[in-house]
């Protein structure tokens, strides 16, 4: 008697978990038509395209790596924005070539105006890049930022294998890197060319 009882109640058990597989269904109640799930592959599809994380540029051509996640501590937050030209430049207070590219890249600002947007990003601490850039005045005058995490710095001077500061990358108005080197070697050429748009990518 005790094994027929036990067998009822594992088999009313079993069609409860199946109801509840189903949508809950009490007995007695209408089913409602289900929506068919999405496949796996819908799923994936319908996911937005910024959760995935940005590519390295890997060549001259390569759109370039966006600026995010750093700190800014002079001028607005830049965003690489298709039809403006830009100059991301790598440099530390410490480095005498970047002290001595520091004026130039403002004559190069100043010369360009609206048309390039000159970003100058360190991977020091705040509390030395701040006080360095109050002290340099309009000597130093376009943007900053600190690279606290490293990321961009991965995006450009790791991606082309750059070790050495102060390296400049130009971003031309399709958002690709055209070219990069010593803000000191032909960056003013190189910029006209670009504006005007008869800069031919090496490579």
């Amino acid at each position: 008697m005790k094994k027929e009882l036990g067998i009822l109640v594992l088999c009313a058990a079993l069609l409860i978990g199946c109801e509840e597989k189903d949508g809950g269904t009490q007995a007695g109640q209408e089913a409602k038509p289900q929506t068919p799930a999405a496949t796996a592959t819908e799923q994936v599809a319908a996911q937005p395209a910024q959760d995935a994380p940005p590519a390295y540029p890997t060549k001259l051509g390569d759109t370039a790596y966006p600026l995010t996640a750093l700190t800014w501590v002079k001028g607005d937050p830049v965003t690489i924005t298709p039809g403006k030209v830009y100059v991301v430049e790598f440099w530390a207070t410490w480095c005498p070539p970047c002290l001595k590219s520091i004026p130039h890249l403002t004559a190069l600002q100043k010369k360009h105006k609206d048309r390039v947007v000159f970003v100058g990003i360190s991977s020091e601490q705040p509390n030395v890049v701040k006080p360095f850039i109050i002290g340099q005045g309009d000597n130093m005058d376009y943007t900053v930022a600190i690279d606290p995490t490293g990321d961009v710095g991965k995006g450009y001077m790791r991606a082309f294998g750059q070790g050495g500061i102060p390296t400049a990358f130009v971003v031309d108005a399709k958002g690709k890197i055209v070219w990069l080197g010593h803000p000191l070697d032909n960056l003013d050429a190189v910029l006209d060319q670009v504006l005007a748009g008869t800069y031919a990518t090496a490579g």
